[in-house]
């Protein structure tokens, strides 16, 4: 078996959502550890690591040079999915950015709307943004899980193009399906989760009428608070 990079477990989960056989495209690629894994474990068939700037793409070409899967995996200066098209990837993942530019990336290049592609996701910050963005322009979230690495949890997302358009609620946005998920990590998501709502609740309570979203966050503070507690 080929060496393999070491991945967190951040990275671990992203790469349990990429699937078997898939060409993979890692959109903001940084060092090129996940790519490079998934070439080594042979579980893609090609790759394409891209990133915005050149000095990440440099250090992913080096890590592919180590690893011996450089002939597997081409390397793209681009800014989001610029440098790709359709028919160019099955599988693409964009994590370690912001929940609203995740979206923007994705928006923009109208050949995602394919329900044959995968979007593996994993927002660093408003994953509720992300959530309801993808949601209200037809994307369903098709699996989700909590992972803490680095003693930080977050939230993966594996989604697709259904055309299904459709309002999340306020549970849905900021949670998922992590809502129900017993498992320790998800347990930790729902807590960070908690405090940032916590904040935007108070932040809404200073105003002379708070209006409906403050009662609506209120109500879930109180299910999380709960659930965290339990």
């Amino acid at each position: 078996m080929e060496r393999l990079p070491k991945l967190d477990a951040r990275l671990l989960t992203i790469a349990s959502m990429v699937r078997e056989g898939a060409r993979c495209a890692d959109i903001g690629c940084d060092h090129g550890y996940l790519v490079a894994w998934l070439a080594a474990q042979k579980k893609i068939s090609a790759g394409c690591a891209c990133d915005i700037n050149r000095k990440p793409l440099e250090k992913a070409a080096f890590t592919l040079s180590e690893y011996g899967v450089a002939d597997r995996v081409k390397l793209i200066l681009c800014a989001g999915l610029d440098g790709l098209s359709a028919g160019g990837a099955d599988d693409i993942v964009i994590a370690g950015m912001g929940g609203d530019l995740i979206w923007e990336i994705i928006g923009k290049a109208s050949w995602t709307r394919d329900p044959a592609l995968r979007f593996v996701l994993q927002p660093m910050t408003k994953s509720e943004r992300l959530r309801r963005s993808l949601a209200e322009n037809g994307f369903d979230i098709l699996r989700e899980e909590a992972v803490v690495s680095g003693n930080f949890p977050y939230a993966v997302m594996q989604a697709a193009y259904t055309g299904r358009a459709r309002t999340l609620t306020p549970a849905e946005a900021y949670c998922g399906t992590l809502l129900d998920d017993p498992s320790p990590a998800a347990r930790r998501y729902l807590a960070k989760t908690a405090r940032l709502i916590r904040e935007r609740v108070e932040g809404l309570g200073r105003a002379a009428s708070p209006g409906a979203e403050y009662e609506e966050l209120r109500a879930l503070l109180k299910e999380l608070e709960s659930r965290c507690t339990a």
